[in-house]
Parts: C-alpha cells; structure tokens; sequence
C-alpha cells in the first residue's frame, strides 16, 4: 500500500509548482519584451528605400521593381518600354550589360525626391548605395495619357538614369572606385547615352573648367556659381571625344582608367592626347562657336 504523502512533501510540491508558473510567465513576458523592441528596432532602423516604398504598388520585370502609386499603373508599361531603349543604348556605348536587381521608384512629389537625394531642383537621380533610379517626371498626367513630348522627355530621363546604373555597374565589374572618373565623364556620358547624337545644336553656354566639373560637390556648386548648363557642356565633351575618336571611344577611356585608376592617363591612352590639350581645345571651339 502507498503511503500517504506528508504535509512536508505537499508544500514541496505545491512550491515547485508554483514556481515554475511564475518561470513560465516570466519567460513568456520576456519574450514578448523582445519582439516589442525588434519591432521597435526594426522600425526604427529602416533603410530610408524601405520606408518609402511602403504604401506603394510593384511590379517585376526582368531584373528591376517598379514602384509606383495605385492609380498610376500606365507607369509600368511606360517603364518596360523606356527600359527596352536604354538596354540597347547603354549596351552600344559601354558595351556593357548590367542585370543586377534595380529598384525604379515614382516619386508623388518634388520636394520628397529633392529631400531623399540631397539634391535640389532635380527629376530623376541614380543611387547606386541603394541600387534604385528616383524618378519625378515633369507634366505627370500628360506622361500618364502618353502624349508625344512628355512621353520623349521621360524616355531620355529614364535612359540618363538607367546609363549611370550601367556605367557604375561596368567601373564595379573593373573592380576600381567609380569616384576615379569626374563626374563630366559620368553626367556626359549619360546625357549622351540619352539624346540621340544626331539631335546635338549649336546651344550657346559658357565653358566651366573642367576641374569644377570633378567631384559631386564641384558639380553642385558649380550648378549654382555659374550661369550655364553643366549637362550640357558634359554632353557636348562627350560629343566632342565621340566625333573625334568615335563611339568605343568611352569604354576604351573607361577600360584604359581602370587600369591604373588614374582618369588622365586612362584618357590620354585611349585617345593619344592629353586631357589638358582636350580642354583647352575645346574651351576654344565653344568660345568660338559661342560668338
């Protein structure tokens, strides 16, 4: 026969009891603790691309994320299509394609793209931090009803962007820093890679030495300092090498520059005349043709 348990061993029992609801809440507390601040730290940490894609509508398509607003679905097929001219553009200047996943973003207003890019009075920019092309198009319902102007001004801002995404792409693939290459070379050649060559006129500008035209901060103050057109002139030195040297004149300056990482060499390499010799003659054909 069982004995009876004593008094002794009841309280025991009843304790040990006792004792592991009180583990067992406090462990479910804990963990509910933990997830509180993981979602606190998660929202709080961010990326700033992650934030502000939320809310938004995507859609895939080959290598790249379309996001855009629910009531601006036409941006899709605006997209796939413009996507179509830069892949045949870009492959035929920087004989090169890039296929790594891109992010294309709508903006819904200027002021929020400015602010996200940290550059003022802009419609579109490449980040290549966060591999994603921010576009705010000008005359937004025209683009939307696809009207001839609107429409041939977001293509040649789509292929600008989309040049930047393959021209960093191709310097990566190099394995050298993108930052050895001026920012003429890079904004130039992607404004080339957007206008057709056959569209370059006669415009009038000033000619920026081509040292203010080096890094990004020289880029955005000479933006403000001078009164011209630094695209411009950054489309026309590339027009200028491209009619002198040709079109592979770009990727052997860029190839000739990773070897090295030094531009000027890379340059004078691939075209048999120093950079210096290039500015100084092309100051004067823009003086001249400029009256």
């Amino acid at each position: 026969m069982k004995a009876k348990p004593s008094l002794i061993h009841k309280k025991l029992v009843s304790g040990m009891i006792a004792a592991g609801l009180i583990f067992y809440a406090f462990t479910a507390y804990l963990i509910y603790v933990a997830f509180q601040l993981a979602g606190q730290y998660i929202e709080q940490h961010s990326s700033p691309k992650t934030v502000l894609t939320e809310g938004l509508n995507k859609q895939v398509y080959e290598h790249i994320r379309i996001y855009y607003a629910e009531d601006e679905g036409t941006f899709v097929d605006l997209t796939i299509e413009a996507l179509e001219k830069a892949k045949k553009r870009t492959m035929s200047v920087f004989q090169y394609e890039a296929d790594k996943p891109l992010d294309i973003i709508f903006f819904d207003d200027k002021e929020t793209i400015e602010q996200f890019a940290g550059i003022k009075h802009i419609t579109g920019f490449y980040s290549d931090v966060d591999h994603m092309i921010g576009l705010y198009p000008d005359k937004r319902e025209e683009l939307l009803k696809k009207e001839t102007l609107p429409l041939y001004f977001f293509n040649t801002l789509f292929i600008h962007e989309y040049a930047h995404f393959v021209f960093y792409e191709k310097v990566h693939a190099y394995k050298v820093s993108p930052v050895v290459f001026p920012l003429w070379f890079h904004e130039g050649t992607a404004e080339w890679t957007a206008y057709d060559v056959l569209n370059a006129t006669s415009e009038r500008f000033d000619v920026i030495p081509f040292k203010s035209l080096h890094s990004d901060q020289d880029w955005q103050e000479s933006r403000t300092t001078y009164e011209t057109d630094v695209y411009l002139q950054s489309y026309y030195m590339i027009y200028e090498l491209v009619q002198l040297y040709g079109r592979d004149v770009i990727h052997e300056i860029m190839e000739e520059t990773a070897k090295t990482s030094r531009f000027d060499r890379g340059f004078e390499q691939a075209t048999g005349q120093r950079l210096t010799d290039f500015e100084e003659q092309f100051k004067l054909n823009y003086q001249r043709k400029n009256g």
